[in-house]
Order: C-alpha cells, then sequence, then structure tokens
C-alpha cells in the first residue's frame, strides 16, 4: 500500500493566518498521517521571509522527509511561485512541463505540471502535480495538454494530482475519463460531496483531485478541513489515500 497525500498550501496569503501558524498544522497532519509521497501546490519561495521554500521548509520539521520545489514562475523582486514534492524515501527525480498561457485572460499564471517517478516496493510509481487555471478557456487548454504528457507513460502505475480549480462537472475533465484515468473520490464516495475548497468558513466546492491509472484507491479521505479558532492550514482541504497496484 502507499500512502498519498496531496495539499494547495497557499503560498504565503495570511487570510486564513499566518504561515509560520499554518506551517504547524500541516506538518502536524503529516505528521500524524505518515504518506509515502506528498504533493503540493501553491508553494512559495520568499527571499526576504525565508533562505527556502515552503515545502523545504516543512520537510526540515518533519523527521524522514525530502522535498523538490520547482518554480512554475518567477516574480521581478525574486519571489518564487510553485509545485512541490515530498517523500520519505528517496527522491524523484523531477521533470517540470510548462502549459501554454493563453493572452488576454484575467488568469496570468505560469502553469506548470511536474512528473516525478518514485521508486517503490513493488516498482515505480509514476506522480504527475498539477495545478490548473481556474479560468475555463485556460483549463481546457491545460488538461489537453497534460494528457500529451500523460500519455507518455501509458502502461504503467500513475497518479494525477492537485488543485484542478475546476468542479466535477467540468466539461474539461472529459478528457481525463476518456483516457481512462478514474477519479478516486467517485470511485470511493459516489453521491458525496468532498468539498475542498474554502470560499467562505468551511469547504463548499471540490475542486482538488487524485486521479488513478494502473492502481486504485482503496481508502480517500478529505483532511485538514476543519481550523483551529480562526487558524485554517490553507484555503484548501487536503486529500488523504491508500493506493495498491492493480
Amino acid at each position: 500500500m502507499i500512502k498519498f497525500l496531496t495539499l494547495n498550501i497557499q503560498g504565503y496569503a495570511d487570510k486564513h493566518g499566518p504561515w509560520d501558524e499554518r506551517r504547524g498544522l500541516i506538518e502536524r497532519a503529516i505528521a500524524d498521517a505518515q504518506p509515502d509521497i506528498v504533493t503540493l501546490q501553491a508553494v512559495g519561495l520568499d527571499p526576504e521571509r525565508h533562505p527556502s521554500d515552503q515545502a523545504t521548509q516543512l520537510a526540515a520539521s518533519l523527521d524522514g522527509y525530502r522535498a523538490v520545489f520547482v518554480a512554475a514562475q518567477t516574480h521581478p523582486d525574486g519571489r518564487q511561485d510553485g509545485l512541490a514534492f515530498l517523500s520519505r524515501g528517496p527522491l524523484p527525480d523531477v521533470r517540470r512541463f510548462e502549459l501554454s498561457l493563453q493572452p488576454g485572460l484575467e488568469d496570468t499564471s505560469r502553469r506548470v505540471l511536474l512528473h516525478g517517478r518514485f521508486e517503490l516496493e513493488g516498482g515505480p510509481l509514476d506522480v504527475f502535480n498539477a495545478h490548473f487555471s481556474w479560468v475555463p478557456a485556460q483549463q481546457e487548454s491545460n488538461v489537453q495538454e497534460a494528457l500529451s504528457v500523460l500519455e507518455g507513460t501509458a502502461g504503467g502505475a500513475a497518479v494525477l494530482a492537485g488543485d484542478f480549480n475546476m468542479q466535477p462537472d467540468s466539461p474539461s475533465l472529459g478528457g481525463l475519463r476518456e483516457a481512462e484515468w478514474v477519479d478516486a473520490w467517485t470511485l470511493l464516495h459516489p453521491g458525496e460531496d468532498g468539498f475542498t475548497f474554502v470560499e467562505d468558513r468551511d469547504p463548499s466546492i471540490r475542486i482538488d483531485y487524485i486521479w488513478t491509472r494502473g492502481v486504485r484507491a482503496r481508502e480517500l479521505e478529505v483532511v485538514l478541513a476543519q481550523g483551529e479558532g480562526t487558524r485554517r492550514a490553507s484555503d484548501h482541504a487536503g486529500l488523504l489515500a491508500q493506493l495498491e497496484r492493480v
């Protein structure tokens, strides 16, 4: 069995509390669950706040974990936004696939897809970490370009996880289903909400996912959905899964 966690950590945004406080909630959740692999989105590197990116900060406080951060974009002042993997075993070689950025849309953030091949007992697992656009026109191209990358590992055990910024009825997700990827939440919890994004006080929409191919989710739960007082780990809840090979 492979224990797997995905979470958008909201960068350095302080709507739900400063990073130094939110960080403790995330570290505790990871320490308690002990996932083998973690995919993180909205990971920040701000040299004025800390010399290391947020994923590396988390790994430094967690026994046995290592982190690899990859920037999606770099701002003129040196700040970076990106994605990361945490691993209890060796870190994978990571490939960065830049997704096209359409001009004239409200979302001007550069989007990338990360691919890491984790060498695990029982064979390799290809893990894709995604943070797609919130603009429908950009979402469609994000998914189609991601599918082109995913085809390169067809036939192997793979997971696609992250913040898709789209709800389950989005037409953009149709391509994944046609390519025989399985939405783990729909498989295990049909008819249940599985909300992961906080618009006000509690999660109210589902936009974070774990999709599988060649592996099957046996258990899946929403984690970090509740805050402590006025603090929350993020404006997203995480998804924690138990995966096994088909």
